[in-house]
């Protein structure tokens, strides 16, 4: 085009999908050990209404048409401009009769832009940028529980179709990436860059305060941006590599979330009989750890035998429900693994995995529970009326765990 070296590319693309869901409830019994027993699995609650058996179809379909151009200006700078149309259907059918407020379609659709640029300063070291925006609507599941005043008794139990809005992304990269090769056969590669992805009308699952409900809500804009790191090196007999990255996950708009069983929490406005978080533009969302750095080796004992191991290290991370980041947050942690494998023939393999090899004792996930309604199971099982008198609740990680096992591939 114009003289210059030129790709232009067009597509379409359409899938479709056909979901059928099910789900029922019966009674349980809490034992000493707080674990639940099913009383009689044949006997289905049908009431309240909250606990009917649903069945339910989803028919979704999208439908995406995008081009991109790539036109080399200069022997070292590249120009991309593109886009893509995406169009989206989703449609929930309640299938007992029981359930209409389920039933609805609902469509989304929207062009997202895209730009950017290389310069190649050598072969080794090459300058990028680029800015794009996507969207993305909506799941089934998110549109059957996102009615807050009839919360799903689980997020996968759907109870209600209320429309919410599609979230739109805007990203800017900016970066530096490089390779440089050394004799026999090694290579180093690296790379460094910055990122900055704004989500307008985020989706975020909430909890309801009724005990076990929840919903999701379109909450405003949410703001992902960071540095990420990277190196590795290759050579005939060994693999090293480390990456870091640094992501500074944040709510962008002030709105007050509920936040049932949170120690610090304020009363909800519309309900003050409710808990809630007033959260602030800058507040870190939760579950996300800000510092993450792993880094691992893989090292060919012989040309069948290979050893490896990695190491993962990651910060502190806001409770789940902790909008406003006033309790103390969940530890960071770290842990490391080991695997090996031996090559017996081109078709068979024998393998072995160690995880958390030194047995780190630490939480992958936080949340609050009712320490009142749990008193009252550990009450039923002798324990006394004030058993729980922390909130805080922790996912642990796995602990030391060693596999063995065989591979067979044709």
């Amino acid at each position: 085009m114009l003289g210059h070296t030129n790709q232009f590319l067009l597509g379409a693309s359409y899938d479709h999908g056909r979901v059928g869901y099910a789900s029922s409830s019966d009674l349980g019994t809490f034992g000493s050990d707080f674990t639940l027993s099913p009383i009689d699995p044949t006997f289905l609650i049908l009431q309240p209404d909250d606990f009917n058996p649903r069945n339910l179809t989803t028919q979704n379909d999208y439908v995406g048409i995008y081009f991109s151009d790539t036109i080399d200006l200069t022997p070292a700078l590249a120009f991309t401009v593109g886009g893509r149309f995406n169009y989206a259907r989703l449609a929930i059918q309640d299938n007992t009769g029981l359930d209409p407020e389920v039933n609805g379609a609902h469509v989304y659709e929207r062009f997202n832009p895209m730009t950017g640029f290389t310069y190649q300063f050598h072969d080794g070291l090459t300058l990028y940028g680029s800015y794009a925006e996507a969207n993305r609507a909506p799941t089934p599941a998110e549109l059957s529980c996102s009615d807050p005043n009839n919360p799903c008794l689980i997020e996968s139990f759907l109870t209600s179709d209320p429309n919410l809005h599609q979230v739109v992304s805007r990203t800017f990269e900016l970066g530096l990436r490089g390779k440089e090769a050394y004799g026999h056969g090694g290579k180093l590669e690296w790379s460094a860059g910055l990122f900055h992805a704004m989500n307008f009308n985020d989706i975020l699952a909430l909890a309801a305060p009724e005990t076990g409900r929840g919903y999701f809500q379109n909450v405003g804009d949410t703001l992902r941006q960071g540095v990420e790191l990277g190196l590795r090196y290759t050579d005939p007999r060994l693999m090293v590599y480390a990456n870091y990255a640094f992501v500074a996950a944040t709510i962008e708009t002030d709105v007050q979330l509920p936040s049932p069983n949170n120690p610090n929490g304020v009363p909800c406005d519309n309900a003050p009989d409710a808990t809630c978080s007033n959260a602030s533009a800058g507040d870190r969302l939760p579950g996300i750890p800000e510092h993450r750095f792993k880094a691992g080796f893989d090292y060919w004992v012989t040309h069948e035998w290979k050893f490896g191991g990695d190491l993962l290290v990651a910060s502190n991370q806001i409770f789940y429900g902790d909008w406003a980041n006033n309790n103390a947050p969940l530890a960071g942690y770290a842990t490391v693994n080991l695997h090996s494998s031996y090559d017996v023939n081109e078709h068979f393999q024998l393998y072995g995995l160690i995880n958390n090899l030194f047995d780190s004792h630490y939480g992958l996930f936080g949340t609050f529970f009712d320490t009142e309604t749990a008193n009252g199971a550990a009450a039923a099982a002798g324990l006394g009326d004030s058993f729980f008198t922390n909130p805080r609740t922790i996912t642990p990680a796995q602990p030391l765990a060693a596999y063995a096992g065989a591979r067979i591939k044709f």
